[in-house]
């Protein structure tokens, strides 16, 4: 790493606080590029019943945005370090705000799968230049501090998406879970155009072409077969397991070629660095903590239990709540407690509060499903509170000492390895769903097409009790094994460095 990098981007001398102005400014691209990804899902049935299409083209709709994001989001470092990047940010929310619009306006479901890619690369870029630019005008001793305050949209943009778009699907239409981020794009545009400062890091950096195109093709390819898992099965060598292998093939290569080359689109160099590789792993197994349960979890209170999407939304509102508290007291006491308490009470508020919901599925089935989810509040809300507290202090130390056009590059790999992560897990765990519930289904008795139909996605309101029986105890192992996946953050904790007062630069 040299330690001779460009200075971060300049502050406004004549405005002391522009730096505040930038993180209010950034948090617009990172806040709607996030809320994407999680206000689509509640509207994904609506969808496919107006749109006319079965539920595996249907989920398309949000896999589209995933893959393009997924292929589009290793050029971020390199296109904001060679062209400016401010100018990439504004860019890429340019397209996506542009592509949400037309999203809206799909007439079927192919010209909305296509906007969806569009939409998905332009949203590709946003969270890791929204990081890379405020992490550049604050000083490391504020990081906490801004990253604190930066992180209650971004972890609160996926607990209100449920929310809102189950809110606009019931009572205006689909069509609105895209437009609304229209006006939160132009109001991000106009004040990152006024508040920004340009900064090109390396004019002269020359496109690592076998890079990206070994990283985008496997790692679209890898999103490829993992989203169709679910539907699939591993035995699919056209849409699972081919895709897979090839992914694993390129991506091997990828790993093989690009610290050989002078200019590599990513720099792998970075994990050999403590606190960014210790750090990098936490937020994997943070993610799966994350997503799964965001995932499955609407889907739980909406087919199995029968509530509208605006009702589930309501429910899930309660960990928004938490994370908010969450994040606020993770950046005002990360400078006096430093990441390592933070880290492991993140890790004890998500652990123990995860096999709480793992023991909760099951008991709404069967007639007690009021006065269970009059109890849901009081296991989301904390553990709204944790995930924050484990997130943040990971990612601020990782980027420690990390400055001017190391900085994209960081933020990218871990942008990368998170979507990786996050799609990795979602098929897995819903793969293993799918299985628990087949067993729980023979054991109980039921005929071979009740066991299809009951292990059907989409299936689960009107069925017999012991069907939604066994679909219950098959969440409470997933949420299970996703809470007890929390267990290895505790001992990575204790291998991060705390942060010097004044950190060196990468």
């Amino acid at each position: 790493m040299d330690s001779a990098s460009p200075a971060p981007l300049p502050l406004n001398d004549i405005c002391p606080n522009h730096k505040w102005w930038v993180l209010v400014t950034v948090v617009f691209g990172a806040f709607v590029s996030i809320l994407d990804s999680t206000i689509v899902n509640t509207a994904l049935p609506t969808i496919q019943h107006d749109l006319h299409a079965n539920l595996h083209l249907a989920s398309y709709v949000a896999t589209a945005y995933i893959l393009a994001a997924g292929a589009v989001v290793p050029l971020s470092a390199f296109l904001s370090n060679r062209f400016g990047i401010k100018r990439t940010y504004l860019v890429s929310l340019a397209v996506f705000t542009v592509s949400s619009a037309l999203c809206g306006l799909a007439p079927n479901i192919w010209l909305l799968i296509i906007f969806r890619v569009l939409q998905g690369a332009g949203g590709a870029a946003l969270f890791p230049l929204s990081f890379a630019i405020l992490f550049a005008v604050f000083p490391e001793e504020e990081r906490g501090k801004a990253n604190g305050i930066f992180g209650i949209p971004v972890l609160v943009a996926p607990a209100i998406g449920p929310t809102l778009g189950g809110y606009l699907v019931e009572y205006l239409d689909w069509h609105w879970v895209f437009y609304v981020n229209v006006p939160i794009g132009i109001i991000g545009i106009a004040l990152g155009w006024r508040i920004l400062h340009e900064y090109v890091a390396q004019p002269q950096r020359r496109f690592d072409f076998p890079g990206f195109f070994l990283a985008a093709t496997g790692l679209g390819l890898l999103l490829f077969g993992l989203s169709n898992l679910a539907y699939d099965g591993l035995g699919n060598g056209l849409t699972v397991s081919g895709p897979i292998v090839v992914s694993l093939v390129l991506l091997g290569l990828f790993l093989w070629v690009e610290p050989r080359r002078a200019e590599p689109l990513l720099d792998l160099g970075f994990f050999r660095w403590r606190n960014f590789a210790v750090g990098n792993v936490i937020t994997w197994i943070a993610t799966i903590g994350l997503f799964v349960p965001a995932f499955l979890l609407p889907q739980f209170l909406q087919t199995l239990l029968g509530l509208t999407p605006f009702d589930a939304g309501l429910l899930l509102l309660w960990q928004g709540i938490g994370a908010i508290v969450g994040t606020i007291t993770s950046g005002f006491v990360y400078n006096r407690l430093g990441p390592r308490a933070l880290i492991i009470a993140g890790a004890s508020f998500t652990l123990v509060t995860g096999i709480f919901l793992a023991n909760w599925v099951t008991t709404p089935i069967g007639g007690a499903a009021a006065a269970a989810l009059s109890v849901l509040p009081w296991i989301l809300l904390p553990r709204g509170f944790g995930l924050p507290i484990l997130t943040q202090p990971t990612n601020t130390v990782s980027l420690t000492g990390v400055q001017g056009p190391k900085l994209p590059e960081a933020t990218t790999l871990n942008v990368v390895a998170r979507n990786v992560t996050a799609s990795l897990a979602i098929a897995v765990m819903t793969n293993i769903l799918q299985q628990r519930t087949t067993i729980y289904l023979t054991q109980l008795g039921l005929s071979a097409l009740q066991v299809a139909q009951a292990t059907e996605l989409g299936a689960g309101a009107s069925e017999p009790l012991a069907a939604r029986q066994a679909q219950a105890l098959a969440y409470h192992d997933v949420f299970l094994i996703t809470a007890l996946s929390i267990i290895p953050a505790f001992i990575l904790a204790l291998f991060l460095k705390p942060p010097p007062r004044k950190a060196h630069r990468l």
